[in-house]
Parts: C-alpha cells; structure tokens; sequence
C-alpha cells in the first residue's frame, strides 16, 4: 500500500537506471530464460528498468503493480504499458502484488496497448497496514475468475502475496479442469 515509487528529490531515471543494471547483470550471467521486472511501481521506475536489461541478451517481463486501473504511481495503465510495446527485449507485460479486483482492466488494457502475452499474479486481496505492519481484512482472490482472465490476454497466471499453495492448486483446477487444457 505505501509503495509507490517515489523516491525523493534527485531519483530519476538515471539513478534507477544505475542502480538496478549491475544487479540485472547479475541475474542475467545466471542465463535465465526470462526475467521478471515485477513490481513496478510506475513509468520512471519502468523505463529505468527497461534501459537496464536493454544488451543483457535475456527477454523480460514487465509487471507493474496497480491500484484502481492506475500504476501506484497513478499514471493511467495504458500509458505504462505503452512504454514497453515497441520494446524487443519484452517478452510479456502485466500486473502483480495488486488486488486480484484490478487484475481484469490492467489485462484488458496490457493485451490491447501491447500486442504482448500478458502476465498476471495478485496478491490475496487482503489489506496491508503499514502502520501496524500487518495484513486485516478478507482475502478477496477467487480461483473460479481466472479463466476469465485468461480469456481477456492473461497467457501466465499465478498469485504473489499471501496467495498460498492451495489457492494455487484451485487456480490451476479452475484453468484445466479435471486434466482437460481449456
């Protein structure tokens, strides 16, 4: 809830950029199939990140984390996704570590801006406090609306916070049913 990826006075692209490129390097000598730039908290943060993997010869994929069809940035989703449309390096686009009621319209609007396989990984839908550092409230992640994820771009599924192994399992079940690719 408090991430929201404004890191002060100074921090730009550049600095991002700087940052995160020794540790993409890292991970990219690992000779990864993918990797996952996740959890974007909006478009500086993005474009850092994009420049930084740009020659490492490992494709990524971009999710962002959002709150109410806006990055938590609040930059409108489609202007983010925009940014990685025209990028090779790309392999996927989406959202992540957000509430599973976000999930459709940031699908929705990745698969439409970018053309891309669409990722897609909410957390469980319960609230954090950050001031008591704690999750409250009801997880709201239901199984039974992934296939309607699918259905709108969702190519890889999955869950992020407090999403355990049986929400996971029923996720699963919902998308191939008893053993039958739907």
């Amino acid at each position: 809830s408090e991430y929201h990826g404004r890191y002060g006075d100074g921090v730009g692209v550049a600095e991002l950029t700087r940052f995160h490129r020794p540790r993409l390097e890292v991970l990219a000598a690992a000779e990864p199939d993918v990797l996952a730039l996740e959890t974007v908290p909006g478009m500086t943060e993005a474009v850092a990140l994009l420049r930084a993997a740009a020659g490492l010869g490992v494709p990524v994929w971009l999710t962002y984390t959002v709150a109410g069809g806006e990055t938590r940035a609040g930059e409108p989703l489609a202007d983010a996704f925009a940014l990685a449309a025209d990028d090779a390096g790309v392999a996927a686009v989406g959202v992540n570590c957000c509430a599973p009621e976000d999930v459709a319209y940031a699908v929705e609007t990745a698969a439409r801006v970018t053309g891309k396989p669409v990722v897609a990984y909410p957390n469980s839908g319960e609230g954090w406090n950050a001031e008591a550092r704690t999750w409250r409230g009801p997880g709201s992640f239901d199984a039974a609306v992934a296939p309607s994820w699918h259905r709108a771009g969702a190519a890889v599924l999955g869950g992020c916070c407090r999403v355990g192994p049986e929400s996971i399992a029923a996720l699963a079940t919902e998308l191939h049913g008893e053993g039958k690719a739907r």
